[in-house]
C-alpha cells in the first residue's frame, strides 16, 4: 500500500513519483490520507484510515504522516525528501511537536528509510543517527513527459526565463533584482506576495505569473522558456533542474543542499545570496552561445541518470527484500 498526503494545490513532484510507482509496479495501490491538518481530529482520522487500509507492505511517500506507523502492521517504508518541511512551523513548541513526536519518534517503527540524495541522508542522520542501518538512497526520477525540445534565441531577442516556486528558499526576490535592466521576460510559477509584486514593478521587470499549475502546463512552460532560474537557498533534491535539462534548457542554480550532488557540472552555479553574482550568471548564459550550448549538452546527459526505470527498480527491491 502506498500512502500519500492529502493534496493541497497543484501537482507536486512527490505526487508524480507516487503515481509513477503505482502505475509501474504490480499489486501497488495508492491511498490519499483524508486530512492534511495536524489537529488532533486530523491525526485520529488519518490513523484510523491507515489502520483500515494497511497491507503487507506500507509505504509513506513523505514523513508528514509517520505518526500512523505505530498503529499499523506489515513492512513499513518512509521516503524522506528533506528536513525543511518538518521545521517550517511558526513556533518552537510546534516545531518540536511536529518533528520529534509526529516524525522522529515513529521512525523507530520503520523497516526501511528511503532518502532521495546523499545530502538528505546526512541531514537525517544528524538528527536521527539510529536510522543509518535502515537507510537506502533512491534518487527521484523525472516524468517522461519532459522530453527534449530544441529552442534557441538570438542576441536580439529577449529570452524567456522560467522561475519555479515563490517560497522563501526559491530566492525569487534576488532574481528579480538581478534581472533589473536585462532585456528578458520572467515567467513565474507560484503565488506572488506583496513584496515580490512591489519588486517586480520597482525593477521594471516584464513578467507573467501562474499558480496552481497542472503538470501538463509545467511541461509546456519548460518548452516555451529559454533559461530556467533556480538559484535556490536550499534543496533536498531539486527536481526542476532535471526537468529543465531533460527539456534541453540551461539552468542557473546554486551550490546549496543536494544541488551539487544532483547537477554535477551541468548548471551555471551562482552565489544565491549575491544579487550581483546571480546577475552575472544570467548574463553569462544569455550572451555566451557556446557556454549555453555546453550547459544544454551536459544537462541532457545528466538527466539520463534520473530515469524512472532506475527509480522503480530500486523501490521494487526495497518492497521485496
Amino acid at each position: 500500500m502506498l500512502f500519500l498526503r492529502k493534496k493541497t494545490k497543484g501537482l507536486n513532484s512527490i505526487e508524480e513519483l507516487a503515481y509513477s510507482l503505482r502505475d509501474s509496479l504490480d499489486d501497488v495501490r495508492l491511498e490519499v490520507f483524508p486530512e492534511a491538518s495536524d489537529s488532533l481530529w486530523g491525526l485520529i482520522k488519518n490513523i484510523i484510515f491507515a489502520i483500515k487500509r494497511s497491507g503487507r507492505v506500507n509505504h509513506l511517500m513523505a514523513p508528514g504522516e509517520s505518526y500512523v506507523l505505530p498503529f499499523i502492521g506489515g513492512k513499513k517504508i518512509v521516503t524522506w525528501h528533506d528536513l525543511s518541511t518538518a521545521l517550517q512551523s511558526r513556533t518552537r513548541l510546534r516545531r518540536f511537536f511536529r518533528f520529534n513526536i509526529l516524525m522522529k519518534f515513529p521512525m523507530n517503527f520503520v523497516d526501511n528509510l528511503v532518502v532521495i540524495s546523499q545530502s538528505t541522508r546526512e541531514e537525517i542522520l544528524s538528527v536521527y543517527p539510529d536510522g543509518k542501518s535502515k537507510m537506502t538512497v533512491i534518487p527521484n526520477s523525472y516524468n517522461r513527459r519532459f522530453e527534449y525540445v530544441p529552442k534557441s534565441f538570438s542576441d536580439k531577442q529577449s529570452p524567456i526565463i522560467l522561475h519555479i516556486g515563490t517560497g522563501e528558499r526559491k530566492n525569487l526576490e534576488r532574481v528579480i533584482q538581478a534581472l533589473e535592466g536585462i532585456s528578458c521576460h520572467l515567467y513565474i510559477v507560484g503565488k506572488l506576495n506583496g513584496i515580490q509584486l512591489e519588486l517586480l514593478n520597482k525593477c521594471g521587470i516584464s513578467y507573467s505569473q501562474e499558480e496552481d499549475v497542472p503538470m501538463s502546463r509545467i511541461v509546456q512552460l519548460y518548452q516555451l522558456c529559454d533559461i530556467v532560474s533556480f538559484p535556490s537557498l536550499y534543496e533536498g533534491f531539486g527536481m526542476p533542474i532535471i526537468e529543465a535539462q531533460a527539456t534541453g534548457r540551461p539552468v542557473i542554480s546554486s551550490r546549496r543542499g543536494a544541488i551539487p550532488e544532483i547537477a554535477g557540472d551541468s548548471v551555471c552555479y551562482v552565489d544565491p545570496e549575491s544579487v550581483l553574482g546571480i546577475r552575472e550568471g544570467f548574463l553569462h548564459v544569455i550572451n555566451d552561445l557556446s557556454y549555453r550550448e555546453s550547459l544544454i549538452k551536459l544537462g541532457l546527459k545528466n538527466a539520463e541518470r534520473y530515469s524512472s526505470e532506475r527509480m522503480i527498480e530500486a523501490y521494487r527491491k526495497v518492497y521485496s527484500d
